[in-house]
């Protein structure tokens, strides 16, 4: 149950990291005036104008809430890896989901596979040197 909890609590944690992160990287580069981030088909006519800093702010977002959400659920759990894992797999089906409706570089497609490998490596390191 300690797990589980544990999973559940670091999977709330890495989406507020994201949260937070995306909106930092939307206060940097705004989106252009009327468009409506929760509409998937205006985010589709924006996408080829977006920055390129912005793009990379996603990814930032994605890796630092697997990484951030990982290292709760370890220390929750008593130091397990189990709750990394797990959070990994679902915010990278997150990504995925997103990186499906709204169409991405390939290169973003890639950049969301490594970004959540690195989180979840970097967190289930901490879980071993904490150990």
């Amino acid at each position: 149950m300690k797990t589980v909890l544990a999973t559940i609590g670091g999977l709330i944690i890495g989406v507020l990291i994201i949260m937070g992160v995306e909106s930092l990287g939307h206060i940097i580069f705004p989106p252009p005036e009327g468009v409506d981030l929760k509409d998937p088909e205006q985010l589709k006519a924006i996408m080829e104008t977006i920055p390129m800093g912005a793009k990379i702010a996603v990814l930032m977002a994605w890796g630092l809430g697997v990484f951030g959400g990982g290292v709760a659920g370890v220390l929750f759990s008593g130091r397990k890896k189990l709750p990394a894992t797990i959070i990994a797999l679902v915010l990278l089906a997150f990504s995925g989901i997103t990186l499906f409706m709204i169409p991405h570089p390939i290169w973003m497609i890639v950049g969301a596979l490594v970004v959540t490998v690195l989180g979840w490596y970097g967190a289930t390191r901490f879980a071993a040197a904490k150990a």
